[in-house]
């Protein structure tokens, strides 16, 4: 009966620690934001904003209570990636310079509401680079913190009450110069920024900076511009090329041949939510209606009623594959969320795989392939009944031209 007993005992005790192991290693992951700002107004409500690539999900608010503001959350984003923390009733939002993961312990201080001199603590490596990076152009995001404030409480006004034609005039005089001062202080940013890149290690910060260095050089053929990122590019490893920015690098300073109306379907790989592999190919023999989307895309998920509904009416006929720009755990949710029942695929690569090889900068964006895997028709942008209408009316084109 005492041998029982204490095997018993044991299995209580094994189960006790099991279940203690448990609560650690969950409670290890809880993301802790503690704040504390002076001269800073009562019930004032910030909100926490995780990207995932160009995807922002509001995940917390809180009420500001004697300057202190704390969010607690978890993340389904196992590595590390940006947040930024938003005021709507003030317009500011941080510009995404706080960087969290699983885990992560932040305290942040500061005088007021301009975050340009916020003091970041934290025991997330990557935010000692953007803590330098940013400590070098304190004065700047302070300007552009005061432009964004006076362009948000101009904007406001704007939107109330009756002005005269007069007034409406000097608002927008003061608007115009306020938006090409703002331009200035983020090209002073960016060229300040760009002078630190080669001093500093490559991590996921630095990635943010020759993000945009590679982009305004690609965007304008800039090729001194082109010359310098290709030179820190050549700093990167295979883990920080594989990230969201890392992806993006290359595509603006390798770009992919873009397809057009007439070419051929690419044969590129991408994933459906079960893991199973796909390619376009599978589908020829119908028509193909190709729909790039993302979750933060108001007008895309518009047209998921529509999509359905075509994909069962027309079935026969044509195959409805719609491509998300998401990261995985924000396209799975958002899957799940509107119920995707059609050809739901992703490539993992955001805006850098299937996206960049049709050339996509603007979503919900349509392409049209004929049953042979040719591209016939492409559109932009969303109305109620727009789809039938864009896919009748070329398919009757295509099949006079046959």
């Amino acid at each position: 009966m005492r041998r029982k007993k204490s095997i018993l005992m044991a299995a209580l005790v094994m189960a006790a620690a099991s279940m203690m192991s448990f609560v650690s290693a969950s409670e290890e992951e809880i993301i802790v934001i503690e704040g504390k700002l002076t001269n800073v107004p009562d019930s004032i409500v910030l909100s926490l904003t995780e990207w995932d690539g160009n995807v922002g999900d509001c995940v917390a608010t809180d009420t500001v209570i004697n300057g202190k503001f704390l969010f607690e959350i978890k993340t389904d984003i196992k590595e590390v990636h940006p947040t930024s923390i938003n005021c709507d009733a003030f317009g500011f939002s941080t510009s995404d310079f706080l960087w969290i993961e699983p885990g992560a312990k932040v305290k942040i201080t500061g005088d007021g509401l301009d975050y340009s001199a916020w003091k970041i603590k934290s025991n997330v490596a990557v935010q000692k680079t953007e803590n330098r990076f940013r400590k070098d152009s304190e004065e700047a995001y302070s300007q552009l913190y005061q432009i964004e404030t006076e362009l948000y409480t101009m904007t406001e006004a704007n939107d109330k009450g009756k002005r005269s034609d007069e007034e409406i005039q000097k608002v927008r005089a003061r608007m115009n110069e306020l938006n090409k001062l703002q331009r200035n202080v983020r090209s002073e940013i960016h060229n300040k920024e760009n002078a630190l890149l080669p001093d500093i290690t490559p991590d996921e910060a630095w990635l943010t900076r020759l993000y945009q260095l590679s982009r305004a050089g690609s965007f304008t053929n800039d090729t001194l511009k082109l010359a310098q990122a290709k030179e820190q590019y050549a700093r990167m490893d295979e883990r920080l090329k594989a990230t969201f920015h890392g992806q993006g690098i290359t595509t603006y300073l390798f770009p992919f041949k873009v397809v057009k109306v007439g070419d051929m379907i690419p044969n590129l790989e991408l994933k459906d939510t079960s893991g199973n592999t796909h390619r376009l190919q599978e589908l020829k023999g119908k028509y193909i209606l190709l729909d790039f989307w993302s979750s933060g895309c108001a007008p895309c998920i518009a047209s998921f009623p529509e999509l359905k509904t075509l994909s069962e009416q027309m079935k026969e006929k044509i195959a409805v594959v719609s491509v998300s720009e998401d990261g995985e755990e924000m396209w799975r949710k958002t899957s799940a969320k509107h119920s995707i029942t059609w050809n739901n695929w992703n490539d993992l690569k955001h805006n850098n795989g299937i996206f960049a090889h049709f050339g996509i900068r603007t979503i919900p964006h349509y392409f049209l392939i004929s049953p042979e895997g040719k591209i016939i028709a492409t559109d932009i942008g969303y109305s109620k009944g727009s789809l039938f209408k864009f896919v009748k009316k070329t398919i009757a084109e295509h099949n006079k031209q046959e």
